[in-house]
């Protein structure tokens, strides 16, 4: 299988700032290293990376607390996840180790906190992915889309009464909502924060990305008309998406 990838970011129409902060890497494994994926002729497993957070916007240093979520997850990623990534199974090994860095993450964020006094916090939707497989783990509002001959939410927003219960940063640690799937042929993998999905009716995704042969410049005029559709019903928070379809090699739309 192959990847085909595309993101959109963007902070609207109404605020000052893009709070919202994502992730999207994508190399190829082999035992014992790793090379660029530029390389046509190496065969080894494919493997990514998609993230996206959204800074708590009635909190101060929302664009700070995405921020540095987003770049300490994608320094692990290098630094280790892609290791963990290179076994054969995989999956539990990587979850110890992602639920470990998030731990880290939330304690030099609450050091910060208590250093400025101030309260800050972001969701965080990050998906690992090798091969067909998938890793997704979830705090906050943020969402994950498995999008194929259905339009299925993987996640569930962490909200009680409208209000945003659990992320990074302002309400102490809490363990992400974890969960393994797959990603069939042709399938969709879709990371948005809640200005990109809130808005949108249901089996939208589906009929704007799964339907005919996609490359990665249909796949970024999509998202961005989806965008454009959403700020034309009203949408004034910050949007991201990141997306990444299974194909088969060489078959890019």
């Amino acid at each position: 299988m192959a990847y085909v990838t595309s993101w959109y970011w963007d902070k609207g129409n109404f605020r000052e700032n893009n709070e919202d902060s994502f992730s999207l890497q994508m190399v190829r494994l082999k035992k014992g290293g790793l090379f660029r994926e530029e390389d046509k002729k190496r065969r080894d497993a494919q493997a990514a990376l998609l993230l996206v957070c959204d800074g708590i916007g009635g909190l101060p240093e929302g664009e700070t607390a995405s921020g540095f979520v987003s770049e300490r997850l994608t320094e692990w990623f290098y630094r280790e996840g892609i290791g963990r990534m290179r076994a054969f199974c995989w999956q539990k090994r990587t979850t110890a180790s992602v639920l470990r860095e998030l731990r880290q993450i939330q304690e030099e964020m609450e050091r910060f906190q208590r250093r400025e006094n101030l309260c800050m916090g972001t969701t965080c939707t990050l998906a690992l992915v090798k091969k067909s497989r998938f890793l997704l783990f979830h705090l906050g509002d943020s969402r994950a889309y498995r999008i194929g001959k259905k339009e299925r939410c993987l996640t569930k927003d962490h909200q009680q009464d409208g209000v945003l219960r659990r992320c990074m940063g302002a309400f102490g640690y809490q363990e992400p909502d974890v969960r393994p799937g797959r990603l069939r042929r042709d399938e969709l993998l879709l990371l948005c924060t809640d200005g990109f999905c809130r808005m949108i009716p249901e089996g939208f995704l589906k009929g704007c990305f799964y339907e005919g042969r996609q490359g990665r410049e249909t796949f970024y005029k999509r998202l961005k008309g989806v965008a454009g559709f959403l700020k034309a019903q009203g949408e004034k928070d910050n949007q991201t998406a990141v997306l990444l379809a299974n194909r088969r090699k060489n078959d890019h739309g």
